[in-house]
């Protein structure tokens, strides 16, 4: 959610977005989980959902985007802002 308010001329949108995605799955996840418990039994059910949870995992940290101007991710100033550093 935070990431997805970085630019705050987009930021508006994007968390927008981003609570929709999270409401679906809210509001659809029993139900796929029960209907696959159904079929498949309730632990692969839950096995399945682990598996995503573990290719999303990986994803999002393949997906991150590298700084292209040296500095880590991580660090104390704001988009627009100066380093301290001289």
């Amino acid at each position: 959610m935070s990431a997805a308010a970085d630019e705050p001329a987009a930021a508006a949108g994007r968390v927008s977005v981003v609570a929709s995605i999270g409401y679906c799955a809210f509001l659809g996840g029993p139900p796929l989980i029960g209907f696959l418990g159904d079929h498949i039994t309730v632990l692969r059910a839950l096995l399945a959902v682990a598996i995503l949870l573990a290719v999303a995992t990986l994803a999002t940290n393949a997906l991150r985007a590298r700084p292209t101007d040296g500095t880590d991710r991580g660090s104390a100033t704001k988009p627009g802002e100066l380093s301290a550093k001289k």
